[in-house]
């Protein structure tokens, strides 16, 4: 199941993508305003580029709950890394039983 669509088709109801952009802020340690409410997959691919060789990825990766992959795309990891803070959110929301 992708979870990164159902928060778009989800969001307006039940305020997701914020709570997506506060996850995203927490994992990647940054400041939640630092975080777009639009075009998230293009804003993380370029992150990830910008950043590239100043972070530690496996920590990263680690923390997010991801696998290594090697010679992945910037836009594939951003769009992995999506995936999967939108999977934390829509759990939440599922045993907190607003899903």
């Amino acid at each position: 199941m992708k979870y990164w669509p159902q928060i778009q088709s989800l969001s307006n109801q039940l305020n997701l993508l914020t709570e997506l952009r506060l996850q995203i802020a927490k994992d990647l340690s940054l400041d939640v305003d630092l975080i777009p409410e639009k075009e998230l997959e293009s804003w993380l691919s370029q992150w990830i580029e910008i950043q590239g060789n100043h972070l530690d990825w496996l920590q990263l990766l680690y923390r997010i709950d991801l696998e290594f992959k090697s010679a992945e795309s910037t836009w594939s990891l951003a769009n992995r890394i999506l995936e999967r803070e939108a999977q934390k959110v829509i759990f939440r929301a599922q045993y907190s039983g607003r899903i």
